[in-house]
């Protein structure tokens, strides 16, 4: 008998991705290892091959966006058969998975690889998210249907179309004859879409918005022995003392890194110190350096080893935007978030309140600059509006207008005169950031709570707080927190930095486009 043929089985679409160089297997999850892209590129990389697939196959789509601008891809039912053909073909090499999305959006359990065969968990799904499993330079597996593309088809019957779920324009049912088709440019192509989709509506926020950080490094011998020199002839209040007044352990890098990752709508970043440019900060056109002499309306009384002097000066930084986000280096951003986050579409300005109170007594020589500052503010608020403030703010990144600041400036003179002339925190200075301006816009009209987004604080220097870092990122479902260094610590400076610079490394891992590679030479950045 003729000896029988050895046949190699057919390999399946999961082993033949697998066998990809550039794919790695995280707890069942398939995913593209290496991943350079923020959320947001990470997006709109999957969406233009989406749509490279469709065109090859000749299926016409739309495209569409939501209320945060986050695109759709949109087919009618009765190109699902095609559909289907042409996304599996396109994908059998790639990692793609499809979930279908409730009316509210949230994703329902089932997941399926598209190189196995379908779009859609059910035949009967019209409204999925599509999206391609990505593991970060830090190992951190990133596999969100909320970040994928969605993908919906819509229903014509009759005279009718029918909508799986909302957009920023449609209704869920409308009629076939409203639609107007036109052309969009977008993402470095031409799409088919809906007349005034893109069109700036109302509830969009259109102005610029830039960030400011003010920064020190408190490592610079010299800038300790100027700082100890100055000090020595002031009596400051509790705490203000501490190293964690300026220790640092390149915060920083971390904080933009979040700007750059959450926030990448942010139009240029302002660092405001004296202090040299961090040695990994490159030139930039979007980072810019300034100098305490560049924004000081008098810079005769400089320098300043006083936060608060600083930042009641922000608003006189010469190109900065009239709507501007002002933050710390401990604080970050947790997540993507939209500028109504920070501004309503008309500019006011959203704040967060904290819990704690500003509690009872006047400001005094023995308490925190903080904690006068505070009373400071609620005495000046009290007396101009009749009206008692009761909470601090949140430590979180604040948003912020240059023309309420200024108006505050002519308003309360004497005030920020004596502030910003202060070289350290003194009894009667204010704290513009926290909290006097969000206050005095309240009551001008010109400022709101913010009751929606979420905050956490952690005192990185107590046991409690370095166990809540662990929680934070595996959840990562906050959008502000604030590692703060504690005045008085419970835990060794030593191990503090060393749990503190792997959570940052770990929640951060995406170099910003400003930072110079581990073995790129060339002197830091310049102010100016």
């Amino acid at each position: 008998m003729p000896a029988r043929s050895k046949l190699r089985p057919l390999q399946s679409p999961a082993s033949r991705i697998r066998s990809r160089p550039d794919v790695v297997e995280v707890g069942g999850v398939l995913a593209l290892a290496g991943r350079t892209e923020i959320p947001a590129e990470a997006r709109i990389a999957d969406l233009l091959f989406l749509a490279d697939a469709l065109d090859a196959a000749d299926v016409q789509y739309l495209l569409v966006r939501d209320d945060a601008h986050r695109p759709i891809l949109v087919v009618d039912e009765t190109e699902r058969l095609a559909v289907t053909r042409a996304l599996v073909a396109a994908c059998a090499d790639e990692p793609f998975l499809s979930v279908a999305l409730k009316r509210n959006l949230q994703p329902r359990d089932e997941v399926v690889l598209v190189a196995d065969g379908d779009v859609a968990p059910a035949r009967t799904d019209r409204l999925l998210s599509l999206y391609r499993p990505r593991v970060d330079a830090a190992g951190v597996l990133h596999a969100v249907p909320e970040d994928g593309v969605r993908f919906e088809f819509w229903v014509r019957q009759g005279a009718e179309v029918r909508v799986p779920a909302p957009n920023a324009l449609t209704r869920r049912r409308f009629v076939t004859a409203d639609l107007h088709p036109e052309d969009t440019e977008r993402y470095g192509r031409t799409w088919s879409t809906i007349r005034d989709m893109f069109t700036d509506l109302v509830s969009d926020v259109t102005f610029p918005i830039d960030m400011v950080f003010s920064w020190v490094d408190g490592t610079d011998k010299e800038w300790q022995r100027a700082r100890a020199r100055r000090m020595a002839s002031y009596v400051v209040g509790e705490g203000d003392d501490s190293e964690a007044r300026y220790r640092q352990i390149d915060e920083l890098r971390y904080a933009l890194r979040s700007v750059n990752t959450y926030l990448p709508w942010i139009r240029n970043i302002y660092i405001a110190t004296d202090s040299k440019a961090p040695a990994w900060l490159a030139d930039h056109p979007r980072v810019r350096i300034v100098r305490s002499e560049e924004f000081f309306k008098d810079p005769s009384v400089l320098p300043t080893h006083n936060s608060q002097a600083v930042e009641s000066q922000l608003h006189h930084i010469e190109g900065l935007s009239e709507h501007f986000i002002y933050s710390n280096d401990d604080m970050f951003i947790g997540r993507p978030l939209r500028q109504d986050a920070f501004f309503s579409p008309g500019g006011i300005s959203r704040f967060l309140e904290a819990d704690t109170r500003i509690g009872l007594g006047d400001n005094d020589p023995a308490r925190s600059g903080f904690e006068n500052s505070a009373r400071v503010n609620r005495a000046l608020l009290r007396e101009r509006f009749g009206r008692v403030i009761t909470r601090h703010l949140e430590h979180s990144a604040a948003p912020l207008r240059r023309s309420v600041i200024a108006e505050m400036e002519e308003v309360f003179e004497p005030e920020f005169t004596a502030t910003a002339a202060s070289p350290f925190r003194a009894k009667d200075n204010i704290s513009v950031t926290n909290s006097l301006y969000h206050y005095y816009a309240l009551l001008t009209g010109r400022s709101i709570q913010n009751r929606e987004s979420t905050m956490l604080y952690v005192d990185t220097t107590t046991h409690k707080g370095l166990g809540l870092l662990k929680k934070l990122g595996k959840r990562r479902d906050v959008d502000f927190f604030c590692l703060n260094d504690g005045s008085f610590p419970e835990v060794a400076p030593d191990v503090r930095a060393k749990k503190v610079t792997a959570f940052l490394q770990h929640y951060f891992p995406l170099p910003a486009p400003w930072e110079r590679t581990d073995g790129e030479a060339g002197a830091p950045a310049q102010a100016g």
